[in-house]
């Protein structure tokens, strides 16, 4: 995903709006931390959280990048629940 989407002007775009960080749960410390603490179990895991850290939904893995943008702005205009994807 990381040459495909992340990579990629649209995405690039959409992501302006949004504070997104990338982690390497198997090289760095910090990342198998957060791969323990939010119960990843499969990679990729796009995690979207509150500004608390609270999770409020997660994609697992990889999406084609129209896909992707498509699945978040349903996650965050709808949240976890009530989330067209959930029903």
């Amino acid at each position: 995903m990381a040459r495909e989407v992340y990579a990629d002007e649209l995405f690039i775009e959409f992501s302006r709006k949004f504070v997104f960080m990338r982690v390497l749960a198997d090289r760095d410390p910090e990342g198998a931390e957060l791969q323990k603490r939010y119960r990843v179990e499969g990679i990729p895991t796009l995690l979207i959280l509150d500004s608390e850290g609270r999770e409020i939904d997660r994609i697992v893995g990889a999406r084609p990048v129209e896909g992707l943008i498509e699945e978040l702005e349903l996650i965050l205009e709808y949240g976890s629940e009530s989330s067209p994807l959930r029903l």
